[in-house]
């Protein structure tokens, strides 16, 4: 599985369910937002459990952008895996970011359950086995 794949796998089993409420209301009202607005958070998070978190080299990095915050995967070799950046149109200076630990010391209530939608989806057995 190359970096599209892994990233097109999250992005594909994103959904309006996954975002606080505050953030639904307001795709609701712009349905038009990119699929990815507003699921930085719970995206990385599933990315970061699924690559083996810290003992794998990965942190979780948080910055300001357009006065809210964005959050994106930062590895250990300077490798940054921003799952959700299709949301913006133009490039985000990565250099303003904070490493940041996540809300919760376990996956989220929604991590959980995009990591049971990622599991249970047909592209990630594909994926799996291709690996092997």
């Amino acid at each position: 599985m190359d970096w599209f794949e892994f990233q097109e796998l999250i992005i594909a089993n994103l959904s309006n369910d996954l975002l606080n409420s505050k953030r639904r209301f307001y795709k609701k009202c712009r349905p038009t937002l990119d699929v990815t607005w507003g699921h930085c958070y719970v995206a990385s998070e599933a990315a970061y459990y699924l690559l083996g978190g810290k003992e794998n080299g990965w942190k979780p990095f948080c910055m300001e952008v357009d006065l809210d915050t964005h959050w994106f995967l930062k590895h250990s070799s300077g490798f940054i895996l921003d799952i959700t950046k299709s949301q913006f149109c133009y490039k985000l200076d990565y250099s303003e970011a904070r490493g940041k630990g996540f809300l919760t010391k376990e996956p989220s209530k929604r991590a959980k359950k995009l990591l049971q939608k990622i599991a249970e989806s047909k592209t990630w057995g594909i994926l799996k086995k291709s690996d092997s």
